[in-house]
């Protein structure tokens, strides 16, 4: 079936078929697609094929003619709105796993250059406009959930380099309103409970025997300083209790007044 623009790159993709169909590989081998299976979709009006692939679709090629195959796909249809799909192959052509020898090669620099703004070229133009599948997408799926989390219990603690890089990037940024107003919305309904006794321990295991940095206490006196004179202090917060009528600061309401007020019903 003739589907593809006639040019050299045709001749020299056919001639390593039609080699490949004459042949039994006894070792290593991988199957490709001689017309590529984004070319099977029902839109007859367009000259495409429709139906699916057949079994005479296929054939058995050494991992060095499957990386040429797919080299010479993306030169063979430079209209097409396959070509998007051809370029997508070709660049997996380099990805590896457990049960895949995949060929390797010293690709020329130019090569490999044209490929690669080929490659960003086309996911730019496709995505263009797009709302991204995972925007405001919350992962419920446990498995996934529990795979996350032993991932990140197994990662490496961030070496003090890194850390330092990292913080270099956002010092001295202000949030905007916006973000502090997003921020609000993300928390908002969110109960805030008292910290677990296991929290409690994790936290005072992490921070025996580590000394504080220079200058921490005089930057903690002088926040509350400040925290005093502007009024913003807990301390300095009141509430009056419901039950009682007491009025009394953070501290001592959490422990006698509220819900374990003496008076409460």
């Amino acid at each position: 079936m003739k589907v593809f623009t006639q040019n050299k790159y045709t001749k020299y993709y056919y001639d390593i078929i039609n080699r490949a169909k004459t042949r039994t590989l006894k070792n290593y081998k991988e199957n490709h697609h001689v017309i590529p299976k984004c070319f099977f979709v029902e839109q007859s009006a367009t000259g495409w094929l429709n139906g699916d692939p057949d079994d005479n679709n296929t054939v058995n090629v050494t991992a060095r003619e499957h990386f040429i195959c797919h080299w010479l796909l993306t030169k063979m249809q430079p209209t097409t709105p396959q070509k998007a799909q051809m370029i997508y192959a070709f660049n997996m052509m380099s990805v590896s796993g457990d049960h895949q020898e995949r060929y390797n090669t010293k690709i020329s620099s130019r090569a490999y250059e044209k490929n690669r703004i080929l490659l960003a070229e086309t996911i730019s133009k496709n995505n263009k406009g797009k709302t991204a599948w995972n925007k405001g997408y919350k992962e419920t799926r446990p498995e996934v959930l529990e795979n996350v989390k032993q991932a990140a219990l197994k990662r490496k603690p961030q070496t003090k380099e890194s850390r330092e890089l990292q913080a270099s990037k956002t010092r001295g940024q202000k949030r905007t309103d916006e973000q502090r107003a997003r921020m609000v919305a993300g928390m908002t309904g969110i109960k805030k409970g008292p910290m677990s006794q296991s929290e409690k321990d994790k936290r005072s295991k992490a921070l025996t025997g580590k000394k504080k940095p220079p200058g921490h206490t005089e930057k903690r006196m002088a926040t509350l300083a400040k925290q005093l004179e502007d009024g913003t202090h807990y301390s300095q917060q009141k509430q009056t209790c419901p039950y009682c009528g007491t009025v009394a600061s953070k501290g001592p309401y959490t422990r006698y007044h509220g819900d374990k007020c003496k008076n409460k019903p």
